[in-house]
């Protein structure tokens, strides 16, 4: 086990002990978390009862598919149901590289469910598409769209036409489009990388005008399954999702009031915690407020108070992580054991010498 205060090696509990410290005598702190399961929980556990704001570490980019639920709602399945019973899948935009595994999979089985003996595939595409990958291209879908027109314009072209009305955007494929939908037992809209309200409401737009007349849903697949865990972690416990705050004493969520960089940036935060599993992932170099830091990194974090040592779900240390493939969470074991401490142990270390700061459990 490693630690640092500055960039002086301490033994582990001398960290914890000036991390508690410096968490007792913090008026605003605010938490950056990239964990597992396990690691969020105690995190969030931890934010309130020091008062803490916390988000993920990459809280700007979860932020648009956090709204997709909060702000618009909608229809979804999860990956075991649309393997079962979608015989039209057509895939939205672009997808991340971490799921296209999953569609292959889907490409390689027959919805059992289904009267169809195979899948059919489209995809739906706007301007500026990235290139198709190898694994995407042997899904051979039939593209529908326009590289003149935005997706969301796209999506309300088709919308539009599925709903009997004229429309003067020129589309490729429209007619294949129209003749898969109507021919489709259970279509299944599949997007990960919609990221704007528009796009995402005029899809679930067009999902609840064709499930006025028979079935449809949207499987969404986040850019980040780890991210994706920490937000579900956070509804359970707070009832929010990641910018969330205890500074009242109760969880309050505000994506403006709770943004960590902002917070930093107006310096109404006076200290951060930032945590990440990820491989050499490091805090901010020059942030504006002290800073301790649990990373996976060998060497202590540049600028940081404290540094700690941490192992990873999965690899170091057994843990519980969201998995799209299965639509919920897994156990994940570990993969090469070592004695790196998981962020959940560093946290009861944490929440143990708080007590002897004067801060009730």
């Amino acid at each position: 086990m490693v630690a640092w205060i500055g960039s002086q090696t301490v033994p582990l509990p001398d960290a914890i002990e000036q991390v508690a410290k410096l968490l007792a005598k913090s008026r605003c702190p605010v938490f950056s978390i990239e964990s597992d399961v396990h690691g969020s929980r105690s995190l969030i556990a931890l934010a309130e009862r020091v008062g803490a704001t916390y988000d993920h570490v990459n809280g700007r980019n979860l932020l648009q598919e956090v709204a997709l639920h909060t702000d618009i709602g909608g229809f979804f399945a999860t990956a075991t149901e649309v393997r079962r019973r979608a015989d039209l899948i057509i895939i939205v935009g672009d997808i991340a590289a971490a799921h296209h595994d999953l569609l292959l999979s889907l490409a390689s089985t027959a919805a059992d469910l289904s009267s169809s003996s195979r899948r059919r595939w489209l995809q739906i595409k706007g301007k500026a598409p990235a290139a198709a990958s190898e694994p995407l291209r042997r899904l051979k879908a039939i593209e529908v769209g326009s590289s003149d027109f935005p997706i969301d314009a796209v999506l309300g072209s088709l919308r539009a036409m599925l709903a009997g009305r004229k429309t003067s955007a020129p589309l490729a494929n429209i007619d294949t489009f129209l003749s898969e939908m109507a021919s489709a037992r259970f279509p299944v809209f599949v997007f990960s990388h919609l990221n704007d309200p528009a796009s995402l409401a005029m899809l679930q737009g067009m999902l609840a005008d064709i499930n006025r007349a028979r079935r449809a849903t949207a499987l969404f697949l986040p850019s980040d399954d780890d991210a994706w865990g920490m937000v579900l972690a956070s509804t359970w416990m707070t009832g929010f999702p990641p910018r969330t705050g205890f500074s009242t004493g109760s969880p309050i969520h505000d994506p403006w009031l709770c943004d960590i960089e902002r917070m930093i940036a107006d310096k109404e935060a006076d200290l951060h915690l930032w945590v990440s599993e990820r491989d050499e992932a490091r805090p901010p170099k020059r942030s504006q407020v002290p800073t301790v830091a649990l990373v996976r990194s060998e060497r202590p974090a540049a600028g940081a108070l404290v540094t700690v040592r941490i192992g990873k779900a999965g690899l170091d240390h057994d843990g519980v992580v969201y998995s799209s493939r299965i639509g919920t969470l897994r156990s994940v074991a570990a993969t090469a054991p070592s004695a790196l401490p998981s962020v959940y142990a560093i946290v009861g270390q944490l929440e143990h010498a708080l007590q002897g700061e004067g801060l009730p459990s």
